[in-house]
């Protein structure tokens, strides 16, 4: 882990959450006693209406930290903007499940004043790039890129191709490509297993795959990924971190490698991992006892 002074802080806010407009406000009174210097995205300052905020169109650019406020999908969100330019990133959980996010709804002005005087404590995440051959466009992933059917109907016949070695060809409705931080989320549904986040490693996973053989792969971070359509295939889309990104031809290559620029998170506890497994997956616990506590 290294430690990076804050002199200028982002916010990024879910504000359709009441909760989290009136912590953006809190954080800015943080920041002012601390005389952080705190810009906003443009789309969001008139409903925080923060006094003293700079809204930019280059946000975040110089910021040295981003406080995402919301759930975990606001801090992907988040990390597409702050990931690529390696601006370190906070999430705060005004979410749901908040499990990429360190910090509780109570608490977070303790934590953030501490970081604002003694610089915050990061950690960097293997992060996914992902393009379509023959397209100039690249998607930064924190989580997956996964390719799947837009509409039920035939199975897809996917070829994986490993550095250039063609490893398979697997019949399923879609194909998910996770990070060690994305290996909690849907390759977890896949049927992938849990990575460390500190792994230089990259899973494949097969989604509904119509084979009793296929099994989630695990490669080195530094493999290229390809996964081929097949010349029939219609209908599929590439998705980044679960959001749509482009619909794919029919025999299209889709290839994944680790991004020059990983994501950076701020972290106040060595052992958050295993804590958090525990404590959103049960992991570790019986099953009986995750359902009594929250019963």
């Amino acid at each position: 882990m290294t430690t990076k002074k804050i002199a200028n802080m982002a916010l990024y806010v879910d504000v359709r959450r009441k909760a989290a407009v009136q912590a953006a406000r809190s954080v800015a009174q943080v920041a002012l006693r601390n005389s952080v210097a705190l810009q906003v995205r443009p789309n969001q300052a008139r409903e925080l209406g923060l006094n003293g905020a700079a809204s930019t169109e280059k946000f975040p650019q110089s910021a040295d930290l981003l406080v995402s406020l919301g759930g975990d999908g606001t801090l992907l969100q988040a990390a597409h903007l702050a990931g690529p330019l390696g601006i370190p990133l906070l999430g705060v959980d005004f979410g749901r499940v908040g499990f990429l996010t360190e910090v509780g709804r109570s608490g977070y002005e303790t934590a953030l004043e501490s970081i604002l005087k003694n610089g915050a404590r990061t950690e960097s995440h293997l992060a996914l790039e992902a393009r379509v051959l023959g397209a100039s466009e690249h998607f930064y992933a924190v989580n997956d890129i996964h390719i799947d059917r837009k509409h039920q109907g035939h199975i897809v016949n996917f070829g994986i191709v490993l550095s250039g070695a063609h490893i398979a060809t697997i019949p399923a409705d879609g194909i998910v490509v996770a990070s060690p931080t994305g290996s909690t989320a849907y390759f977890l549904s896949a049927g992938g297993p849990i990575m460390s986040p500190k792994l230089a490693a990259v899973g494949i996973a097969p989604i509904c795959p119509h084979t009793l053989f296929s099994r989630p792969l695990i490669v080195s971070a530094d493999e290229t990924i390809q996964i081929v359509l097949p010349p029939d295939s219609k209908g599929t889309q590439l998705f980044i971190d679960g959001q749509p990104a482009v619909e794919l031809a029919a025999g299209a290559t889709v290839e994944v490698v680790r991004a020059p620029q990983p994501v950076e998170f701020v972290r106040l506890d060595r052992g958050y991992f295993f804590q958090t497994l525990e404590r959103k997956l049960h992991w570790g616990m019986s099953i009986k006892h995750g359902i009594d506590e929250e019963s």
